[in-house]
């Protein structure tokens, strides 16, 4: 299965592999032009008075038919202000247990040091769930272009191996996941790369803030069309930013027709933007063995 590429806006993409770590256009194709509508109404839809697990079903099936796309936009937005709160996240943890093996294509940019990133990392991954093993190749065109590495956590759990470019070019070594070399060029290490972690992190602000006897639902859905892709942009307005929750403020936008998290932005508390997200392609795939090998001949190490 494939999801076209959409050129880009704002992931945990975090990441829901909800459906949020990017796509190939410039932060200028990213601006959104959205249809708004704050008031939408869910009364009357098909999943009043289900219980978060019927909900879930009901949106799988709607999802995989077509039915959800082919609604209006007022249609569309009232299924999300009748979703209760845990019901995306429980149709997104059943679509990442279908996705243990997968190889997608992301655009990545995040705020380092206090300065935004304006070139985006441009990046192929072939990632497998468990045990956590994963290649990861920059792109031509992107910052950090060609870099590869490779993780291997049955091989060593708190490092990796792989070329990082710049003065030690196509030099290949262990290199410590928390390490300053790999933390100069991110604030996540490899292990937060594929769509289940951006799922992860919402499930935690989930349970946070339910802790605190707070509402885990968005506080806005809307329309956006993002290069001519209809998308729904979901936002949550958190009471506090990292460590406590992912971010101060977080969206994640999904495609109608393939409802993945399909672009995740962060802002911190001061309405910086510490990050961007998009991801481009997914396909589904079965590894061989080599796939996290440095002895493949495909790969540069």
């Amino acid at each position: 299965m494939s999801i076209q590429p959409l050129y880009l806006a704002a992931t945990v993409g975090i990441a829901i592999g909800l459906l949020a770590a990017p796509l190939a256009a410039g932060p200028a194709a990213l601006a959104q032009t959205a249809t708004q509508h704050p008031s939408a109404s869910h009364s009357g839809t098909a999943y009043d008075g289900l219980s978060s697990a019927q909900q879930a079903q009901l949106f799988s099936r709607q999802v995989a038919s077509g039915e959800l796309a082919r609604m209006s936009d007022e249609q569309v937005l009232a299924v999300f202000q009748a979703l209760q709160p845990d019901a995306l996240l429980k149709w997104a943890r059943a679509e990442m247990n279908r996705y243990p093996e997968y190889e997608y294509w992301m655009a990545r940019q995040e705020r380092l040091n206090g300065q935004w990133q304006e070139q985006p990392a441009k990046m192929q991954i072939r990632y497998r769930h468990s045990p956590r093993q994963l290649y990861a190749k920059w792109l031509p065109g992107g910052a950090q272009s060609g870099q590869e590495i490779i993780y291997d956590e049955t091989r060593r759990k708190d490092e990796m191996y792989g070329h990082l470019g710049g003065v030690l070019g196509f030099t290949s070594m262990w290199i410590a996941l928390d390490g300053t070399l790999a933390r100069s060029q991110s604030n996540h290490t490899v292990r937060d790369l594929g769509l289940q972690y951006v799922l992860s992190m919402l499930e935690r602000d989930a349970r946070t803030l339910r802790a605190a006897g707070l509402s885990e639902k968005y506080n806005k859905a809307e329309i956006v069309q993002e290069q001519g892709v209809r998308m729904v942009a979901l936002t949550w307005d958190l009471p506090a930013g990292a460590p406590q929750y992912y971010a101060r403020k977080v969206q994640l936008m999904l495609d109608l027709k393939q409802p993945y998290i399909r672009v995740e932005t962060a802002w911190d508390a001061d309405g910086n933007m510490v990050e961007k997200i998009v991801f481009d392609k997914l396909v589904r795939k079965t590894f061989e063995a080599s796939a996290f090998d440095p002895a493949n001949p495909d790969y540069r190490f």
